[in-house]
């Protein structure tokens, strides 16, 4: 609709709100306009436009586009002239033409207008400020009562934290509160809860966020090898070892927060020597006899009652008690339901941007998943949208059904039944007279459904009649195991 109304601006000598009444939806658009002809001059720019710069209308029509070179890191124009199409980039500029006002980010798209010879005549630009569209997409979700943290960059690619549930609305704050501590916290949670990232979270609202975040799995190593990951060793001091001598990880989170994941794992003598270094403040490489002090933040997790452990011996209860300074528990998916679809469309969302794939999940869909008690927690849910997307043909849509098996303990819980049409999914299959399947897709999806032919159609967003010709046409009977009879 933009490129439709600054068109009708070339049509205007008269820019007047009377004579043309569409510039005042241009006006009041959101994000900047601005109206080049061939040679970079400003034919037209919007109100918003005009904000940015502080620059009034009649001075921006006496301008170039590269009078600006200086405060932008990329003119989008000229991409547009050399490349001869449409062009989008991330912009870097500053809001004033002076050496010290911050940069700023946003979403340049230039579209050229071509004449009769196929020559450029003009350039639309569409500039959107990225921190303007960040803040009114969080206003948003808080409007709408969920919470959406953005990964840092010590995160995980895709796993941000979303809560709208009341109950990790509340852990999140307390989280908040205790960040800018240097106070030891113990997270409780069952597996895959999602214990690093919240984690993570604290260490990047913390007065160390500039550090490093250690992460240390104490599952991940023996016995023989966590003293010297841990604290490190000196040249020589066992067979095999670097000829340097190596750093600890304790030690490499200096000045920063180091993060004992699955810490009921440890052994019980290295619990030992994990609670002078917490007291002391010091470590004690392997094969040295010096002490280094290391300044750091503790945040330890476990998927066990470190309680029972105590009185069962295997965990020490002096080092329990220097843990149990700042105790959360993270509580497990299938008691925050709330969450569930937030979860399940975010990472969809995610998946299909990595995958440059357009898919969404019917409201049926939605509901299943919302009953499912995901045992796996916040790692299941981001498993199984990945599988889901991915698993889909690409022509579909909308995924109206869950294929058998993509949830790995949801045998005989999920609805399988042939769902009722939908109008997205009669729309979606309309589309296929024009676009068939292809012979790997329809193979892909009766094995996926095991050959149940209803299924199969459904999966596919097709009917089962022209499912039985597709099946026909590629041969498939020959080469399918699930196609030799009908289930």
């Amino acid at each position: 609709m933009v490129y439709s109304l600054v068109e009708e601006i070339l049509m205007r000598e008269d820019m007047t709100p009377h004579s043309f009444p569409y510039l005042e939806i241009l006006n009041n658009l959101d994000i900047g306009i601005a109206l080049f002809d061939a040679e970079g001059n400003y034919l037209f720019v919007n109100t918003e436009l005009v904000n940015w710069r502080n620059i009034p209308m009649l001075e921006f029509l006496k301008m170039n586009v590269h009078d600006f070179l200086n405060i932008l890191d990329v003119c989008v124009f000229d991409l547009v002239k050399k490349k001869n199409h449409r062009v989008s980039r991330l912009q870097y500029y500053k809001n004033k033409d002076h050496v010290d006002s911050k940069r700023r980010l946003r979403v340049v798209t230039g579209t050229p207008i071509f004449d009769e010879n196929g020559k450029i005549k003009y350039v639309i630009m569409a500039l959107q400020d990225v921190e303007s569209f960040e803040n009114l997409y969080q206003a948003l979700l808080r409007q709408n009562q969920i919470v959406s943290f953005g990964s840092g960059k010590e995160l995980v690619e895709g796993a941000d934290i979303v809560a709208k549930s009341s109950s990790f609305r509340a852990l999140l704050e307390v989280a908040d509160n205790v960040a800018s501590l240097d106070s030891t916290v113990l997270l409780y949670g069952e597996s895959g809860s999602g214990k690093e990232i919240l984690a993570n979270y604290i260490h990047q609202r913390s007065d160390r966020r500039e550090k490093p975040m250690i992460t240390v799995n104490c599952a991940a190593f023996s016995e023989n090898l966590i003293e010297s990951e841990l604290f490190g060793y000196e040249k020589g001091s066992f067979t095999g070892a670097n000829k340097e001598g190596k750093m600890g990880l304790v030690e490499a989170a200096d000045g920063g927060t180091l993060f004992l994941d699955e810490i009921n794992s440890l052994p019980l003598s290295i619990q030992g020597k994990i609670l002078r270094t917490l007291e002391e403040k010091s470590i004690q490489r392997v094969g040295s006899t010096k002490t280094k002090k290391v300044d750091f933040r503790l945040i330890a997790a476990t998927n066990r009652n470190l309680t029972e452990m105590v009185h069962d011996g295997t965990f020490r209860e002096d080092l329990y008690y220097r843990l149990q300074v700042i105790p959360l528990t993270i509580p497990p998916v299938r008691e925050r339901q709330e969450d569930i679809v937030p979860l399940c469309l975010h990472f969809l969302h995610h998946f299909c941007i990595k995958y440059n794939l357009q898919k969404n999940l019917s409201e049926q869909v939605l509901e299943t998943l919302k009953n499912y008690d995901w045992p796996g927690n916040v790692r299941e849910i981001r498993n199984f949208a990945e599988r889901i997307v991915v698993m889909t043909p690409k022509a579909v849509k909308e995924i109206n059904c869950i294929p058998p098996e993509i949830l790995e303990s949801h045998a005989g819980t999920l609805e399988r039944e042939a769902l009722p049409d939908t109008p997205t999914q009669i729309s979606v299959r309309r589309s296929y007279t024009n676009q068939s399947l292809t012979k790997d897709e329809v193979m892909h999806a009766l094995e996926v459904c095991r050959g149940h032919r209803e299924q199969t159609a459904q999966y596919l967003g097709i009917s089962k009649r022209k499912l039985q010709y597709m099946i026909k046409e590629y041969h498939l009977s020959e080469r399918c195991q699930y196609c030799e009879k009908e289930r």
